[in-house]
């Protein structure tokens, strides 16, 4: 009878440590931001961008390519994780002055419209697909053929210090 009980204690302990390793391993997942990659449409001729660039690209500063060609840029909309990077770590902006610094750009006749933003990454991989002055930002796990991967300031996403997560 001992026996059997110690069995049951053993396996339950067993249990219990398998269990917590799992939810350990999930919170680390969740805990880790997914790199950001910077996407253009495969007409475009760039390479690289810099951070700088991006800041006015998405803040209405700079709105044609060098060729000439208009800047189509497409954002996620709020609580994305994309558009969290854009507003933290490209904009530095909270997303009520984002709103309201399109407002103002709008309404001021400097640009004619803010950037699209759209539900999930998949209608962002469409929309810079069709664009050829798109550029938008997605989670690098959901990136697909038809479209160019940017580096940034010189890094290729899963780069030592790339910038964007």
């Amino acid at each position: 009878m001992k026996i059997r009980q110690k069995i049951h204690t053993v396996l339950a302990l067993a249990l219990f440590l398998l269990l917590t390793c799992a939810l350990l391993a999930e919170q680390n997942q969740a805990g880790t931001s997914p790199e950001v990659a910077v996407i253009v449409n495969p007409s475009n001729q760039l390479e690289d961008i810099s951070t700088v660039d991006l800041r006015k690209i998405f803040s209405g500063e700079k709105q044609h390519w060098s060729t000439g060609l208009p800047i189509f840029p497409m954002v996620r909309a709020p609580e994305a994780h994309e558009r969290s990077v854009l507003l933290n770590l490209i904009l530095r902006m909270s997303e009520s002055e984002y709103k309201q610094h399109w407002v103002k750009k709008v309404y001021s006749g400097e640009v004619q419209r803010e950037p699209l933003a759209l539900l999930s990454n998949g209608m962002q991989l469409e929309g810079v697909r069709a664009e050829r002055g798109g550029i938008a930002l997605i989670n690098l796990s959901d990136v697909r053929q038809g479209v160019k991967i940017l580096k940034v300031d010189g890094r290729q996403p899963g780069a030592s210090g790339y910038a964007l997560r």
